[in-house]
């Protein structure tokens, strides 16, 4: 019993410092999710094409999410989404942010290129000039998923922020850094107090590959499903809580492993306790 609560309470107590971007802990419902450069952003202040952009999600994705054994999310590089009229002037929305979509909505009666831009599937990117999405000029990009089926993520567009040329002045490498953190935001994940961690909350020169901390969030919203005892989720496998905050006490998938540790440490000493009182009642 002892070893129970010793093992136990060594994972349970191993605070995670990834949140989620939403309050219901939303995925997208699909563990294969597409990755498209819309075919028609001109990206002009930053200097790059869409060709530019398509050469840098495969290693965006293959070089990060995709390496991740225990997530069984796959991404997928599938070139080129067909063009959205808005997508490089337009407003970016949460579908639940009443005052943007009423902003878009007007400017767009104005100028339909400014209007909004639509709701999406899978992820999109593109360039994009209206400085309302971004709230300044240093901020290299802006991510939100705008399609939602129930509490699943349907779709989420990522924008580089073309009103500067913060994004087209860093090298190749950190471009394609800065995708794979925004592709991060795509599929649920908030921002990491870890520096280690590509989700880290500023911005970090070089980064090359995920941390732990990363490993750690995807696998939580895409989990590989173990059977167990008949369980789909493996033992308890869907037990565990974790803190959309930006406090950085998330708890999966530690909590859930060392809940199912300690479990299964536990029904052995009860075992081996039955078979010395069955041993002491023979004798």
């Amino acid at each position: 019993m002892m070893k129970f609560l010793l093992l136990a309470t060594l994972f349970i107590s191993q605070a995670q410092a990834y949140t989620l971007n939403n309050n219901f802990g939303a995925a997208f419902k699909d563990n294969k999710v597409k990755v498209l450069i819309d075919s028609g952003t001109v990206c002009p202040t930053n200097q790059l094409t869409v060709n530019d952009l398509e050469s840098m999600i495969g290693p965006a994705v293959d070089n990060f999410w995709n390496t991740i054994p225990t997530s069984a999310l796959t991404l997928d590089p599938a070139g080129f989404s067909q063009h959205i009229s808005t997508i490089n002037q337009g407003r970016l929305c949460s579908p639940t942010d009443d005052e943007c979509i009423d902003e878009g909505t007007t400017a767009g009666g104005v100028d339909p290129l400014k209007g909004l831009i639509p709701p999406v599937s899978d992820i999109i990117i593109a360039c994009n000039n209206n400085p309302l999405n971004f709230g300044g000029a240093n901020v290299l990009a802006v991510t939100i998923p705008n399609r939602f089926s129930g509490k699943k993520i349907a779709g989420a567009v990522i924008l580089i922020n073309d009103s500067s040329n913060v994004f087209g002045s860093l090298s190749r490498a950190d471009k394609i850094g800065v995708l794979s953190h925004e592709i991060g935001h795509a599929l649920g994940l908030g921002h990491s107090e870890d520096q280690a961690a590509l989700m880290y909350f500023r911005t970090v020169n070089q980064r090359s590959h995920l941390g732990q901390d990363d490993i750690d969030g995807i696998s939580y919203l895409y989990p590989v499903h173990v059977d167990a005892f008949g369980l789909s989720n493996g033992l308890l496998g869907s037990c565990g809580t974790i803190d959309t905050d930006t406090d950085g006490s998330g708890n999966p998938p530690f909590m859930q492993m060392g809940i199912t540790l300690g479990l299964f440490i536990l029904l052995f000493e009860l075992f081996r306790l039955a078979k010395r009182t069955k041993a002491r009642s023979t004798t």
